[in-house]
């Protein structure tokens, strides 16, 4: 395939992508703003908030429960929680909550909250949010499965009003996509209905236990290779880097999926670079072993003294990138270098990057399209030569073992570093597809089980070796079967060789007394005819 239409095929899959989502702030926090007036200054005047041009975009989609995408008719959604404090309103606007269904209302909206006040009487006020300019309004439930809280009937379901917009339930704050308020009519204060994951929604607390099991095999991988000096050469070292990145980065996917971390909080921001570094790592190493492969079969592999130095250089570059990546996200989250719709944001709204596609690619899929793109290129022109290397030296190498067994190893890491490659492509590329189609079901469901297999493929394909299982046995004086079955076939053989020699050593020891007495037997004489002729 010609290289210039594979980069245009990334660009466009690339610009797809961003262009997909290019709202400067997640789709759950924007706005329909289409009937807002526009003014001179090409700003947008929506119920009473004004939008700059930086806060709105002309969109050709929505989510349907923020969930599912289709693409519509182009209109305008703007960000008000880029200007003003947001509330979330469980009903569409223009709708009030009336026999369990928002239905059209002609009122005009009044939002009054029943606010408690922090003194020492405790006591409480009805505020109506809509005449303060602090606040703005989204609309739509965050979740399919929302629950009421009632205090009137259930003391347990207290809540406060925070003046930031959020509430405090349960000694938790409550930020506006955890919750959103229910307005039954003008009058009455809002009731809040706070969101909580259904039982039967069981994805998410199998996906992290699903992770936890590559996690052993991964280990178990990663201990083998420390352990066995056989193993710690530069091609040992470099996947021993590999499966570390993979296990750290699993471990903590796995306890972000549980959830074990609020947002906004710095356990939740740790966590988030951690995995967001560990898994660069492992994309970072996973390349250096498709070039160090690439670079064997180029003709410039140097002597052995130059491996340590060329591991060097590979870890400054599987583990340099991936620091600066990381550095990156956080330079960029910290500080007003770009718009906000451009930031990470790690650990804002979940533990890892801002829920935006033009984010997700940039900062993740794209440097793993690159790198994926790099070691195809790798394998491809590796396996061209390995072709025409085995064609001319099919007649040479036949008297050469030396040459012949060096080959055929390198041919073997080939051939295992392409089955890596390929497990991990299809694992990542599904990633991709899923990521790329907004979560499709059965995609969702392929990446999950292609994730959750890593670890036991590897282990597979690196531990569970005769080669490295002798190895293993050695390291641990433990006998193999078949070494088993050796030993005591060579105890048989011992066993009747010393039995015969035992039966054959009385007529020996007769003879040689009767000779030195000069006599013989017949036996003696008999046998020895044959001798005498030819001597």
């Amino acid at each position: 395939m010609n290289p210039r239409y594979v980069c245009a095929f990334l660009v466009v899959f690339g610009v797809r992508g961003i262009s997909g989502d290019s709202l400067p702030c997640d789709f759950i926090d924007s706005v329909n703003i289409t009937d807002g007036v526009r003014d001179s200054a090409g700003n947008i005047i929506h119920n009473n908030i004004l939008y700059k041009p930086k806060y709105f975009r002309t969109i050709d989609y929505d989510y349907e429960h923020f969930s599912r995408k289709k693409f519509v008719a182009e209109y305008i959604r703007g960000c008000p929680c880029a200007v003003r404090l947001c509330i979330r309103m469980c009903c569409p606007y223009g709708t009030v909550f009336f026999q369990r269904k928002c239905v059209p209302t002609e009122s005009q909206l009044v939002v009054n909250v029943n606010t408690t006040l922090y003194n020492s009487n405790r006591s409480s006020e009805v505020v109506d949010l809509t005449q303060n300019q602090m606040y703005g309004f989204l609309y739509g439930k965050p979740c399919e499965s929302v629950y009421q809280l009632d205090p009137e009937n259930s003391p347990e379901d207290e809540w406060i009003f925070a003046r930031n917009g959020s509430i405090i339930y349960d000694s938790r704050l409550m930020t506006r996509n955890q919750f959103c308020f229910m307005q039954n009519n003008n009058s009455e204060p809002v009731i809040p209905y706070i969101c909580f994951e259904p039982e039967e929604d069981f994805k998410y607390a199998l996906y992290p236990i699903g992770m936890l099991l590559s996690v052993p095999f991964l280990l178990i991988t990663l201990f083998v290779y420390a352990c066995i000096p056989e193993l710690r050469n530069m091609h040992g070292k470099s996947l021993m880097c590999y499966v570390l990145g993979l296990t750290v980065g699993y471990t903590a996917l796995s306890l972000v999926q549980m959830r074990l971390f609020a947002a906004e909080t710095t356990p939740c921001v740790v966590a988030g670079y951690t995995l967001y570094f560990f898994f660069m790592v492992s994309f970072f190493w996973l390349n250096v072993m498709s070039f160090d492969i690439y670079w064997t079969f180029s003709g410039n592999r140097g002597a052995k003294s130059t491996e340590r130095k060329k591991f060097c250089l590979y870890s400054l570059y599987a583990w340099g990138c991936p620091v600066l990546l990381a550095v990156l996200a956080f330079v960029m989250d910290n500080t007003e270098l770009v718009p906000e719709y451009y930031r990470p944001r790690m650990g804002k709204t979940r533990c890892l990057l801002q829920e935006n596609k033009y984010v997700e690619f940039l900062y993740l899929y794209l440097p793993m399209l690159i790198l994926v793109f790099a070691n195809v290129m790798f394998f491809v022109i590796t396996a061209i030569r390995i072709i025409k290397i085995q064609r001319e030296t099919s007649v040479v190498r036949r008297g050469d073992s030396k040459r012949h067994s060096k080959l055929d190893n390198d041919r073997d890491r080939f051939s295992l570093y392409l089955r890596l490659f390929i497990v991990m492509g299809v694992t990542w590329s599904m990633e991709v597809l899923s990521w790329a189609v907004n979560n499709v079901a059965w995609v969702f469901y392929i990446s999950d089980v292609c994730n959750c297999i890593q670890g036991f493929l590897i282990f597979m394909l690196f531990v569970w070796k005769q080669k490295v299982k002798r190895l293993i046995y050695k390291k641990f004086g433990i006998q193999s079967k078949s070494e088993q079955e050796q030993s005591l076939s060579t105890c048989s053989t011992r066993t009747t060789a010393t039995t015969s020699s035992f039966n054959g050593s009385r007529p020996l020891t007769t003879a040689r007394m009767n000779s030195e007495n000069g006599t013989s037997t017949a036996w003696e004489r008999q046998s020895s005819k044959p001798l005498n002729q030819f001597a």
